[in-house]
């Protein structure tokens, strides 16, 4: 997981949804914004479009995608076959199994593939769907290894959303003193007309 630097970490912790009008339209919605002082230069909106860039890359790294991905998940299963034995199955399942495991891994990126099962051999998968923990003694259901990857990857994923947020951020709609204490005054004078009631 790559580590940014704390100019991404701090602007991304500082994204907030507020209901504004887009400068682009005009039109009020719900928006990702960030304070005008802290938007996004050219330079820096650059670098964060390549980390997307990279990162999306990086998840697209599938065994339906890319036959070298096929055969390095393939050589990942039939270690993890060789490893751990199986629960409930004879040697004549071993195929079986092995298309099941390709099956249910074809669309994660091997390299998610292999932190689930690095994760496995050292007993620090979790809680099952069922919440309860995961036997390690035998090799996981080919479900349960997706769960696990697709956890890792859902992870990259959510470093692609935070920084897809910071790119479309808009300046937040800031008024100044004069504005708010108008705003103010048009406000108390509806009050005292009766015009509304706080």
């Amino acid at each position: 997981m790559p580590s940014w630097p704390e100019w991404v970490v701090s602007r991304i912790g500082l994204v907030k949804d507020e209901c504004q009008p887009s400068v682009t339209d005009g039109k009020w919605r719900t928006m990702p914004t960030l304070p005008s002082h802290l938007m996004l230069s050219q330079t820096e909106r650059t670098e964060i479009e390549r980390a997307i860039g990279e990162l999306t890359e990086l998840c697209d790294q599938t065994p339906e995608r890319d036959p070298r991905c096929e055969a390095e998940t393939l050589v990942l299963i039939t270690k993890m076959m060789l490893a751990l034995p199986s629960s409930q199955q004879n040697e004549l399942g071993a195929e079986a199994t092995g298309e099941a495991f390709q099956v249910a891994l074809e669309d994660l990126p091997t390299w998610a593939v292999d932190a689930a099962m690095r994760k496995w051999y050292r007993g620090q998968c979790g809680l099952n769907q069922h919440g309860q923990p995961y036997d390690y003694r035998w090799r996981p259901a080919p479900a349960d290894l997706r769960r696990v990857a697709f956890s890792a990857r859902y992870a990259v994923f959510a470093q692609v959303r935070a920084l897809q947020r910071l790119l479309d951020a808009e300046p937040l709609r800031e008024f100044s003193e004069e504005q708010t204490a108008a705003m103010r005054e048009r406000l108390a004078n509806l009050s005292a007309k009766g015009g509304l009631t706080l």
